[in-house]
């Protein structure tokens, strides 16, 4: 079976080559769009061009693909500050501990 690309929904042409005044120009779709950035399977750079409306599937996946590190570095960083959290309140602990125990042992002041 044989495939093709159907018409632009919009019923524009993505770019067109039109004859003014002598002169060729250039008319191009505005959804008509480079997208560049970097090959995930090759790490090569890319920058191609395609309909916006075509690019959005591939886009909005990158997007969530992103949101879902940018999730993950929170939970890591969040997993972090409640060890150190939790040390510090150890740590605060025993120096409470060894305080009580000068005072009940005579060896520390009370403010005079």
């Amino acid at each position: 079976m044989e495939t093709r690309i159907a018409d632009c929904p919009l019923g524009a042409k993505c770019e067109e080559i039109k004859v003014e005044a002598g002169k060729s120009v250039l008319y191009r779709c505005p959804w008509y769009v480079q997208v560049r950035g970097v090959d995930m399977n090759t790490g090569q750079e890319t920058g191609n061009w395609g309909c916006a409306i075509a690019w959005m599937p591939a886009l909005m996946i990158n997007t969530a693909n992103e949101s879902r590190k940018g999730v993950a570095a929170t939970e890591s960083f969040r997993n972090e500050m409640v060890k150190q959290g939790a040390q510090a309140q150890w740590a605060q602990e025993a120096l409470f501990e060894a305080a009580q125990q000068t005072l009940l042992q005579g060896e520390g002041k009370i403010c005079e």
